[in-house]
């Protein structure tokens, strides 16, 4: 069965739009900051809940080293907002900062409502080929 789940999720990915990628990144980082969330009190999910925040730093990072910086500000906007939620999580993990760990699913869950409504946007202009120009094809 999870053979097919993963078959699944591979060709979801691999036949996505750019916009629907930029979802799927913040889509990832949100669950895994919630289920990181959810073991912070207990000691004893220390390890679970560091998995959780390494998803969360890697779908950050797929989302900043995507980001085409020669487009304007609002690419260098995000790029120093993924920066700085990438050193909140660093926060997190050290310090055990749970309020950092909170700020940073609030940004992700702004972000990803405010993805969504471009990338509808410039289905609705475009069709269905989404180019956002803020982010690398």
């Amino acid at each position: 069965m999870k053979q097919g789940y993963n078959a699944y999720k591979t060709a979801n990915v691999e036949t996505a739009d750019q916009g629907r990628l930029i979802l799927i990144a913040y889509d990832i980082a949100i669950m895994n900051c919630k289920l990181a969330l959810e073991k912070f009190d207990d000691r004893h999910l220390l390890e679970e809940r560091t998995k959780h925040i390494f998803k969360v730093q890697d779908a950050l990072t797929e989302l900043l080293t995507a980001l085409k910086l020669d487009v304007g500000d609002i690419a260098r906007n995000l790029y120093n907002l993924y920066d700085y939620m990438l050193r909140c999580l660093v926060e997190v993990s050290v310090k055990h900062n749970k309020e950092k760990l909170t700020e940073v699913l609030g940004y992700l869950e702004s972000l990803r409502e405010a993805w969504a409504v471009a990338v509808q946007k410039t289905k609705m202009e475009n069709g269905s080929d989404v180019k956002l120009n803020t982010m690398a094809v």
